[in-house]
């Protein structure tokens, strides 16, 4: 199992003199994995340890704007994405507005040159760290020449003419484009959450629902509408319809993220799943009467068979 360290202290002790790929990695998409796969190169060809350095919270979950930036992959989802590389471990390292407030130069001497003695550092094109952001890759390449680390810039991925990058993944969830999101991050897009108790309308529908509330407060929801999802319960994958809204038949107005899953029966309340997007099916619609919805929804149902019996 990868090492997840949760201090420069434990990472200095144990993978001294390594090759570091720093970044958010929010999402863990392609362009991340260039940074990552660059680091494990250099590392090989340094006999150096690899590690990936990155930060919990979102760091504009704590100096950014408000409302606060959707994240796409909470820190476990984050650490479960990166265990898939070929890395010795993730430090992850806590931040603070204490630690927002430090200045660049004196966070590469104390953390990368006094503690962690790095041999090199790998970032992408628009790493930016230290106090107002102000450290970017051309302050790294000055201080590398000071204090002798090496430093690789990894520039951007380029998918059908636009960069791969968190931001447009995030606009491409959020106008509900699952197979671009998909094919921008190299994965399907996830969200994760326990089942609690809802108002029981699902089995009303003659499609019994699991009413999820997600881990984290902060993961982004894709576009309301209605999607073909696979759930992840325990060490199972299952076919599922997630609807995302508020619900506008019954005039409510509180955004709910409901799962039917097809074909099974059991009792999922306080059970913890996760729910894979494959397809958008429709948009959110309000139905004149509750016959309608049903209808409508025997066809989503029959939409999501077809479409995940393979």
């Amino acid at each position: 199992m990868m090492p997840v360290l949760r201090s420069v202290e434990e990472a200095a002790s144990r993978f001294p003199r390594a090759v570091i790929a720093v970044g958010n990695f929010d999402g863990v998409h392609r362009g991340h994995g260039a940074i990552i796969e660059c680091a494990i190169d250099r590392s090989l060809a340094l006999s150096a340890p690899c590690l990936v350095v990155t930060f919990d919270p979102h760091p504009q979950l704590v100096v950014g704007r408000k409302p606060s930036l959707p994240i796409l992959t909470p820190t476990d989802q984050k650490l479960e994405l990166l265990s898939k590389y070929e890395i010795d471990a993730v430090l992850v390292i806590p931040f603070t507005g204490g630690f927002a407030r430090i200045e660049p130069e004196a966070f590469v001497k104390t953390t990368y040159v006094d503690a962690l003695d790095i041999r090199e550092i790998i970032v992408g094109y628009s790493h930016n760290f230290g106090r107002y952001g102000r450290g970017d890759r051309m302050l790294l390449q000055r201080l590398s020449a000071q204090y002798g680390f090496g430093i690789q810039v990894v520039m951007p991925i380029q998918m059908e003419g636009s960069p791969v990058n968190s931001s447009h993944i995030r606009a491409v969830l959020s106008a509900g484009e699952i197979n671009d999101a998909e094919l921008l991050l190299g994965h399907p897009y996830a969200i994760t959450g326990n089942v609690v108790r809802g108002d029981g309308r699902g089995s009303t529908l003659r499609f019994p629902t699991a009413n999820l509330e997600t881990h984290d407060p902060d993961a982004l929801i894709p576009k309301r509408g209605v999607y073909a999802v696979r759930v992840g319960l325990g060490e199972r994958m299952l076919n599922g319809v997630m609807n995302i809204g508020v619900r506008p038949t019954f005039g409510q107005d509180v955004e709910h993220c409901e799962v039917h899953i097809l074909d099974f029966e059991g009792d999922l309340y306080n059970q913890s799943i996760r729910v894979e997007f494959v397809e958008r099916i429709r948009d959110e619609k309000r139905f004149a009467t509750v016959e309608a919805l049903k209808d409508q929804i025997s066809k989503d149902v029959y939409t999501t068979y077809n479409m995940l019996k393979a």
